[in-house]
């Protein structure tokens, strides 16, 4: 090879190793170290960064930065070898990670989709300054990220809530972050303490403050999100909290609503088949009804007379039983007492508050009936009580095999006859129900329900008529 290709060959060599994963720069810094000595026209500064793992996932992190108003370059470092020096940058090299909005873009985050510890840190640029986080220690499966919806909210006045939180599991954490955000979890606040409460918006506590001007006051009967993350000395989030809330509890609802008159409302609850973590409240919404909605206690030691004492929570609802009824799904394992209320015309409808004992008294499901024929077409069912013989009435819904209601009625005795109303308390059917047909597969619902309007017993049973 004569000198002047082996210069060419040396120069060529060279050029592609000058090249790194750091993107199309002509030369461009293999590792953060070398990244700063290229800017070292800039300022060094600072910015907010934390990790956490995904919910019930520890092979996905995610990586949160507060960037601030005219950002860019926004990258993600990581070090290789976990116990090298996190403080040395030159351990750090350039990771290109997915990159999402969150809360309505006032933070984002990188999507990390690896198991592995180790060390990281997120940099931008902004007009003369170059921004490094401190470094954040990825504990994902050695101390994973605790999700939970336990924060306590009280409201010294309806739209100031303040909030309290206890640590979870790891209780390694030196500050904590709130946001609060809208329904669609835009954000509205962001705010940081050492101390574990918070109320909006009262920066008394605060030690450091994301909002660039004074958030607007909040609005009654909206729906709002608080989400809390406790982050350690590392930056790693040990706890996130996450929680709905809604200023204005129900004795200010029905003050809103004194136009109107007073009256009651058909609803009862009982455990989901098998899951003492869901609750089903059920509800019976007459003609015209509309705006359902249901409301909690803190807990079952309130008095459940004092309307102050719900809160309103908002909750996915479906048609059930012949699409006679409806039902909220409450996903929690809390005892409270509750409420369902709807409107119709110039009436407000309130339920009975209605015990929950999802975790004291489960409701069980069975499909032990007896049914018997005195009469052709007309079946007998007759039934006993499960494990909690506190039912003091009983809810009777048939209904054909594509779940179209024939018949809803109310006994206190543990037998009914259909089409004999000789021991019905109470009737939900609005004309007489039609004769059942020979051969057809129907289906029998029984719910047995106590004083407290808590469903102890469940009975469904798929029979052909005789």
């Amino acid at each position: 090879m004569n000198s002047k290709r082996f210069l060419f060959f040396i120069l060529f060599v060279s050029a592609i190793f000058s090249c790194s994963d750091d993107g199309g720069d002509v030369v461009v810094p293999r590792n953060l170290q070398q990244y700063i000595d290229e800017n070292s026209n800039r300022e060094i500064d600072n910015l907010i960064a934390c990790a956490a793992n995904a919910e019930a996932n520890t092979s996905l992190n995610y990586i949160f930065y507060y960037p601030v108003e005219g950002a860019t370059d926004i990258r993600y470092y990581e070090m290789e070898d976990a116990n090298a020096d996190q403080t040395n940058f030159s351990n750090y090299r350039r990771s290109s990670l997915t990159q999402e909005a969150v809360f309505g873009g006032k933070l984002e985050r990188f999507s990390r989709p690896s198991s592995l510890e180790t060390w990281c840190l997120v940099t931008y640029l902004t007009e003369g300054k170059l921004h490094i986080s401190d470094p954040i220690k990825l504990k994902n499966t050695s101390k994973p990220t605790e999700y939970s919806a336990s924060a306590n909210i009280t409201y010294p006045t309806t739209l100031s809530p303040k909030f309290t939180w206890e640590d979870g599991t790891i209780k390694e954490n030196v500050i904590y972050f709130q946001v609060i955000s809208d329904e669609e979890n835009s954000f509205i606040s962001g705010t940081y303490t050492t101390e574990k409460t918070f109320q909006f918006y009262d920066t008394s506590n605060v030690v450091l403050n994301i909002n660039t001007t004074t958030p607007e006051d909040l609005v009654e009967d909206e729906i709002y999100n608080f989400t809390l993350m406790g982050v350690s000395e590392d930056n790693w989030v040990n706890l996130i909290i996450e929680k709905q809330f809604i200023p204005r509890n129900l004795e200010e609802y029905i003050a809103v609503n004194s136009d109107k008159t007073l009256d009651t409302a058909l609803a009862f609850a009982g455990n989901a088949n098998g899951n003492k973590e869901t609750t089903y409240i059920y509800y019976y919404p007459i003609i015209n009804s509309f705006d359902f909605r249901y409301y909690e206690t803190e807990n079952t030691t309130v008095d459940e007379t004092d309307f102050s004492n719900y809160r309103r929570k908002n909750l996915t609802n479906v048609a059930v039983l012949g699409d006679q009824f409806r039902r909220f799904s409450n996903n929690s394992s809390k005892e409270v007492w509750c409420v369902v209320t709807y409107i119709t015309g110039g009436k407000l409808h309130i339920s009975e508050p209605i015990r929950t004992k999802n975790q004291t008294r489960t409701t069980e499901w069975k499909s032990t009936v007896e049914i018997t024929y005195s009469e052709t077409l007309k079946p007998t069912f007759t039934w006993q009580d499960g494990t909690f013989p506190e039912n003091e009435k009983y809810l009777q819904i048939l209904t054909k095999s594509d779940n179209t209601f024939l018949s809803g009625t109310f006994t206190t005795e543990k037998t009914f006859t259909y089409y004999d109303d000789s021991n019905v308390i109470d009737n939900l059917n609005r004309t007489s129900p039609p004769a059942l047909v020979l051969d057809d597969e129907n289906t029998f619902n029984l719910l047995g329900i106590s004083s407290d309007n808590w469903v102890n017993l469940v009975i469904q049973k798929t029979f052909i008529v005789e």
